[in-house]
């Protein structure tokens, strides 16, 4: 198992939204490995590598669809949200992340509901403490990104201000951003968005973000004797996408609804050549 260091959440133990973020530990038969990251629950006797169970991208395929579904709606990025999800639940290897559970984010419970009580470590007053707490359960991995989907979007009771609003696509340039201002706010790891930012790359997690667009509008008026006028500004979003091996212009293109030459244009491309790994604004 991986530990991570505790979400600004956990340190100020103040439960706003009736919803916490904490990992379980095993309940049996789970080898323990101390880093400044994330719990996750592997069998000590199991390589997910060597059977494939836990690989990344098995969970990819389960969430990929709905986390890009959800965060379209919500404004959010479904690259951060997946990597996320992989990087909490140990590439779905936790105790919490698979069945009965479907817990992918280790979200608390303290409304009732169905609740499952596990082993967690917290990290408190400069130390490890075992403590056993009730963790959300869900029915499925849906209802676990919409609850995600929700933490991010929700407000603070105290201050009335969203806590997370600079992980938001219409906040944001890119999901750079996004992983940067979640970097000690949603967890207090200093390599948070490093560590999302590695996942986002390794498995172009960026092909599951959509095109955004959020319409804000001002509007000035101005009257004389015989005229008014109206003027009215528009707000687009962007987002991003990562260059892969066999990727063309066109390609890239069409599966935006732009022009070759706008995505040129916007990414002041020069005779239109792109390299892995490139990153593109749309």
């Amino acid at each position: 198992m991986v530990i991570r260091t505790r979400s600004e959440r956990h340190i100020k133990k103040t439960v706003e939204n009736k919803s916490v973020f904490k990992h379980a530990l095993p309940l049996a038969g789970i080898a323990m490995v101390l880093t400044p990251t994330i719990i996750s629950l592997v069998p000590s006797t199991v390589s997910a590598d060597e059977t494939g169970v836990y690989n990344a991208q098995n969970l990819i395929n389960q969430i990929s669809s709905a986390a890009s579904e959800i965060a379209n709606q919500n404004d959010l990025y479904a690259s951060v949200m997946i990597a996320q999800a992989l990087l909490e639940s140990g590439n779905g290897s936790s105790v919490l992340s698979n069945a009965p559970y479907y817990n992918l984010f280790g979200v608390k419970s303290y409304n009732g509901g169905a609740t499952v009580w596990l082993p967690t470590q917290e990290y408190l007053n400069g130390q490890w403490v075992t403590m056993t707490e009730p963790f959300r359960q869900y029915n499925s991995y849906y209802e676990s990104l919409i609850d995600h989907a929700n933490v991010l979007l929700a407000s603070s009771t105290v201050t009335g201000q969203a806590r997370y609003a600079g992980a938001w696509k219409s906040q944001t340039s890119s999901y750079y951003d996004a992983t940067a201002y979640l970097t000690g706010r949603y967890a207090t790891d200093p390599s948070y968005n490093q560590k999302l930012n590695s996942l986002i790359q390794r498995y172009n997690l960026t092909q599951y973000d959509t095109p955004s667009y959020y319409n804000q509008t001002t509007t000035t008026t101005t009257t004389t004797t015989n005229t008014t006028t109206t003027t009215t500004s528009t707000y687009q979003a962007t987002t991003t996408y990562t260059v892969v091996q066999g990727d063309t212009l066109w390609a890239i293109a069409q599966k935006y609804s732009i022009s070759v030459d706008q995505l040129v244009a916007q990414n002041n491309i020069s005779g239109e050549l792109i390299v892995v790994g490139q990153q593109l604004t749309i």
